[in-house]
């Protein structure tokens, strides 16, 4: 494999470079290592042989012998090749073949029948079969280009192939074998047509729509089932019309019917018509289909020799049609490339957009998964605060409950006991006077007002009745214990009549006596208003006074007032607390419960 680059390379560069067979022949002849003395006498001798054959003998003879020595085979047949060329050059057409023979023998050798063989190989069948046209030895010249043929699957070139069948065509029409011929010239234009159509089809060219216009044109008999009547009256037609396409497409289709049918004579008449109304037109298409159609007609009737004569006929106007189409096909081929080019734009484009998106895309799963983990950790947060909330208001509630029990069952009791100790001491104790009576009087009245006190307090830490009467009945007996002639409240209540959630009232019982009891110490009022509403929705309880106000906006100023406990209570149950007030305006505190348990 090796040698076979270095040859290639030799046969490349050397021409190119200007290198003179001088120098060829000094390392032909020189000290050199035999694969490269070898490698100069091949490309000494193609160059020389033709130019000098003189002097090819004596270097080919050197390359001969290295080549046995080498074992190279396909080096061995080129020399012999070489020496048979210079033979034939120099008039010795017998030593010419002998050469010739040898070397066919050589590679015949190479080209084992079980082995595949190699393009390289193929050519030397070529050439040498060219060598036996010139020695007018047409058989043996057929017989390598059949191997050629035979071999072309393997080598994988079509045109060596084409080359092949060509001469091997015309070689059977110098024999006037004109079957053979016409077989062979077949095969190599089938390979051409399918090549060429191919590639036009790859380029989208006009000529590729021309095949396809044509093949609809033949197909048309079948698909429209005309019979030739119908067809002649068409022709009539269109030839008053003188409309010379129209005539041309129908004669096709005529001429082609009719030998279908294996009517030689009037398809040829026929298809002879076609031809001369697509000459008029240069209609060049239609003509190299009418002209082989003749040739297909005459090659059914046993005429090789005329049907070769149209197939050169329909070759030699296929290859005029491809010239004239040449400059579509350019302009084609250029628009092809453009388009290609834009696509390529477009797809980038495409994939620069895709990627975009899915950047976009990405990056909004991640703002999307973020503030989710926002929204849980906010609820998570607000559900812990509510658990919390809610023990604490449990615990306070539960703290009030105990005192208010320790007030009621001991205080209270106890005060009790000593109101009747008292009584009983002052019926059997004798005063001296009036005035120690009064003063004893007094002393048991304080008790009874102190009695009374702790149940005041006892009962407003803990209303025994919110959960019997409903949180109006409470919120009223309240106000009832601390009424007096300095402020005047007014309470306003609908819709808890009845008991309602326990929490709830609980809530709005604390708010209703935190209010008031700031009122009552901060704010100098003269009247007080309450009001505690329930709808279906939603819960309001607004407690508004005209006392001396404050600067809502100052911030010191809600300190010791409770509203802080105020409005973590409210918004517990998911309300919201406003507050609005003015100096020298009184103070509005508005309170908004959802009733269904949504946050406002």
């Amino acid at each position: 494999m090796r040698s076979l680059f270095s040859l290639f390379l030799l046969l490349i560069i050397i021409p190119c470079s200007g290198q003179n067979t001088d120098s060829l022949k000094k390392v032909a002849l020189g000290k050199s290592s035999a694969q490269k003395r070898l490698d100069a006498a091949i490309a000494f001798t193609n160059y020389s042989s033709a130019k000098t054959p003189g002097q090819t003998f004596a270097i080919a003879k050197i390359g001969l012998s290295l080549a046995v020595k080498l074992n190279n085979q396909q080096g061995a047949a080129l020399m012999l090749m070489n020496i048979g060329k210079a033979y034939y050059l120099s008039g010795k057409n017998d030593s010419a073949a002998f050469y010739d023979d040898k070397a066919a023998g050589v590679l015949a050798t190479i080209n084992k029948p079980d082995a595949p063989m190699n393009a390289q190989v193929a050519d030397e069948y070529a050439s040498l079969a060219t060598s036996y046209i010139q020695l007018k030895n047409y058989n043996k010249a057929i017989e390598l280009y059949n191997i050629v043929i035979a071999y072309a699957p393997q080598t994988g070139s079509r045109r060596l192939l084409m080359t092949a069948l060509n001469q091997v065509g015309t070689l059977y029409e110098t024999g006037h074998n004109y079957r053979e011929a016409l077989n062979y010239f077949r095969q190599s234009f089938d390979i051409s047509d399918s090549l060429d159509f191919v590639q036009k089809t790859k380029e989208n060219t006009s000529e590729a729509y021309s095949r396809n216009f044509m093949g609809d044109v033949m197909g048309s008999i079948e698909q429209k089932s005309q019979s030739a009547q119908d067809i002649l009256n068409t022709i009539n037609t269109k030839r008053s019309l003188n409309d010379t396409l129209a005539l041309t497409i129908n004669y096709f289709n005529l001429g082609v019917l009719y030998k279908s049918k294996r009517m030689y004579a009037q398809s040829l008449d026929a298809l002879q018509n076609c031809l001369q109304y697509a000459t008029q037109i240069h209609y060049t298409d239609m003509q190299s289909s009418a002209v082989n159609e003749i040739s297909d007609l005459y090659e059914q009737r046993g005429d090789y020799e005329r049907s070769l004569i149209y197939l050169k006929k329909h070759m030699a106007l296929h290859a005029l049609s491809n010239t004239a189409n040449s400059k579509t096909i350019d302009e084609l081929q250029t628009k092809y490339e453009i388009t290609q080019r834009e696509d390529q734009v477009l797809q980038q484009q495409f994939e620069i957009t895709k990627r975009n998106y899915w950047m976009a895309g990405i990056f909004i799963v991640i703002l999307l998964m973020l503030f989710i983990g926002f929204i849980y950790y906010k609820q998570t947060q607000l559900k812990q605060r509510n658990i919390a909330m809610q023990a604490i208001i449990k615990t306070e509630e539960s703290e009030r409950k105990r005192i208010a029990q320790d007030l009621h069952d001991s205080v209270s009791q106890t005060m009790t006991a000593a109101k009747m100790n008292l009584s009983v001491i002052g019926g059997e104790l004798p005063f001296v006077n009036e005035e120690q009576r009064k003063r004893f009087e007094k002393a048991i009245s304080l008790v009874d007002d102190g009695f009374k006190e702790v149940r005041t307090i006892s009962h407003n830490m803990m209303p025994w009745a919110l959960h019997e009467t409903g949180l109006a009945q409470v919120v009223k007996q309240f106000i009832k214990n601390i009424e007096s002639d300095a402020i005047a409240i007014n309470f306003i209540s609908r819709g808890f009549d009845a008991p309602f959630d326990a929490t709830t009232e609980v809530i709005l019982y604390r708010v209703i006596q935190e209010s008031v009891n700031n009122v009552m110490k901060h704010a100098a009022a003269s009247r007080l208003d309450i009001s505690l509403i329930r709808d279906e929705k939603n819960i309001s309880l607004s407690i508004e006074d005209n006392g001396k106000g404050f600067d809502a906006a100052n911030p010191e100023i809600y300190k010791g007032m409770g509203l802080g406990n105020l409005r973590s209570r409210i918004n517990f149950l998911k309300g919201k607390v406003e507050l609005d007030s003015q100096i020298g305006k009184g103070t509005l505190v508005s309170v908004y419960i959802p009733v269904n348990g949504k946050a406002l």
